[in-house]
């Protein structure tokens, strides 16, 4: 009986085939398909987190609603009309523009997301994956993943093959 390196009578393992197993590449078709997996899946990420985002427009959208509400409300207590009208009129704008942010970002999102899926514009997947670094922590972590992902040289010339392939 083998008894291995600590004599506890387990069997050895047999070292795994040359270029493959732990610390070695896996075959071009099996990282190829690993590759295409995970630009697909974090490509459903993209579409879930512009989702989000655009949810949290929506949310903004009830920032305009009061703005413009009391914007156009006559003054009660002890302020001025023109107190409330400036008041409400910033909730607005504020509303407003982070309304447009969000849903600007949502659609970059989904364009990066469908991009990913064609295997087409990894420059804008990447720049995307740094913005949403910005967003803790769901953002920040679709986007490490992603800039991961598009970095490893296999992603590259999945992207590369389908350039050349005029995709």
């Amino acid at each position: 009986m083998n008894q291995g390196n600590y004599g506890y009578g387990y069997p050895q393992q047999a070292p795994p085939p040359q270029g493959y197993g732990y610390g070695h590449a896996l075959p071009p078709e099996m990282q190829a398909a690993q590759d295409a997996r995970s630009l697909d899946l974090l490509a459903i990420f993209h579409f879930v987190y512009a989702g989000l985002l655009g949810l949290g427009g929506l949310v903004m959208g009830l920032y305009i609603v009061l703005g413009i509400v009391m914007a156009t409300s006559v003054a009660s207590g002890g302020g001025s009309a023109g107190d409330a009208a400036a008041i409400g009129g910033f909730f607005a704008v504020i509303g407003g523009v982070f309304l447009v942010l969000l849903w600007t970002k949502a659609a970059l999102m989904v364009w990066s997301g469908m991009s990913m899926r064609k295997r087409q514009r990894r420059t804008l997947s990447f720049v995307m994956a740094c913005v949403s670094c910005i967003a803790v922590p769901l953002g920040t972590t679709l986007g490490v993943f992603t800039l991961v992902v598009l970095s490893k040289p296999s992603v590259q010339w999945l992207y590369d093959r389908t350039a050349a392939q005029g995709g």
